[in-house]
């Protein structure tokens, strides 16, 4: 498989999917699961609500909107203005210009066939228009303005406040939302996602408008990438408001479909990582590195890892830094004590033996997505274990 597929499956909950006891938990797995347990047990969560099955599904319906994506045109917003409130949501600071620049080297927008600006789809009195993308090998982030019928309110909503959000999909299966690979480009089952969204800040809450980002997140086999440029249909059915209780109210229902796949460009760097190594001493195996990757939404990885395989705990890839020029840590992943603390209380009370024993997990690849973009000319370097690669963005 090309991700650690179990550990990403355990952090949301897909209705109707049944994970058996089985599942492998990373060491920082069992660390976020003992953290949630602990402070937040009754907080309720609109993102795990918005999350569905992966789908791994072959289009066999024709293309309602024939769209392409065009290049940002300096005519129209740039990707920081379309994309920074999605980043600095939650974070209490806005993104640096050199965040910003990052962005827009990588924004793509929509256009219809007759170069109109932007696309749209219209059903039932409904009008969906996806406005811009923004993309890498590993997640895709797609802005959407939707437009409910005339003279239906869309208020802001909140689960905390009102114990409803609002979703692009409804309870049944033909109302799902779903994103098709063009027929018999990849092989069968081989493409699959994992599915966010978050409804973006609105000026006038209680208009007919309410726009929103859509996050697909790549679970894909056989070096399938979210921004390779094949066609890829996005399947809209609706609007729904889901209630506490996982009730859901229709606001309208339709058909809008859209190529959201075309002309992606890759901004990406390979780092000179091949050969390091890091150790998990409690655990008693060694990662040692394949491939790394660099790009400003995501890093990825590829590790050939002795720990034997189990049924409990899966591998993890180790003590990670991302440092920039001026010394700022921008992504920290370090194996403390605490975390060892943790994991050994998950043990005792799993009844883990130790060592584990069995044949090594062998090679497997994985990724971190970025809260925020990074600039890539600002990295100076990644550090793994006790090595400094350096980062050369030119």
């Amino acid at each position: 498989m090309k991700r650690n597929i179990s550990d990403l499956l355990d952090c949301y909950p897909a209705e109707n999917m049944e994970l058996g006891g089985t599942t492998p938990y990373s060491s920082a797995r069992i660390k976020e699961i003992t953290m949630n347990k602990i402070d937040h047990a009754d907080m309720p969560s609109t993102k795990s609500k918005t999350r569905v099955r992966p789908a791994r599904l072959l289009i066999a319906a024709a293309i309602a909107a024939a769209l392409s994506v065009s290049a940002l045109a300096a005519t129209r917003l740039l990707g920081g203005e379309l994309f920074g409130d999605v980043f600095s949501q939650g974070s209490g600071s806005s993104l640096s210009q050199g965040q910003i620049d990052a962005i827009d080297r990588l924004v793509q927008t929509f256009e219809g066939q007759d170069g109109s600006i932007p696309a749209a789809v219209t059903d039932n009195g409904a009008t969906i228009t996806p406005i811009a993308a923004l993309a890498d090998e590993n997640v895709y982030y797609l802005r959407l303005r939707v437009e409910a019928p005339e003279g239906t309110a869309l208020p802001d909503l909140d689960m905390d406040r009102d114990e409803a959000v609002y979703q692009l999909f409804g309870p049944e299966k033909e109302d799902r939302l779903e994103l098709d690979p063009a027929q018999g480009v990849y092989p069968k089952d081989a493409f699959g996602y994992q599915l966010d969204f978050r409804t973006l800040p609105d000026s006038e809450p209680n208009d007919n408008i309410k726009e929103f980002v859509v996050q697909f997140t790549n679970l894909s086999d056989n070096g399938i990438t979210l921004n390779d440029g094949v066609s890829k249909l996005l399947t809209i059915c609706g609007l729904w408001i889901q209630d506490a209780n996982k009730g859901y109210t229709p606001v309208f229902t339709g058909e809008f479909v859209f190529d959201i796949g075309l002309n992606f460009q890759s901004q990406k760097i390979d780092l000179p990582a091949q050969g390091l190594t890091w150790r998990h001493e409690m655990l008693d195996y060694t990662n040692t590195l394949q491939a790394m990757t660099l790009s400003p939404l995501s890093l990825s990885y590829q590790v050939d890892c002795s720990m034997p395989e189990n049924d409990h705990i899966g591998a993890q890839l180790g003590d990670l830094e991302i440092v920039l020029k001026d010394g700022t840590v921008f992504y920290s992943e370090v194996n403390t004590a605490q975390d060892d603390e943790v994991l050994a209380n998950y043990i005792r009370e799993m009844d883990i033996t130790l060592p584990l024993t069995g044949a090594p997990t062998g090679v497997f690849e994985n990724y971190i997505i970025f809260d925020q973009p990074l600039d890539l000319s600002q990295v100076d370097c990644i550090r793994y274990g006790e090595t400094k690669i350096p980062v050369s963005a030119e």
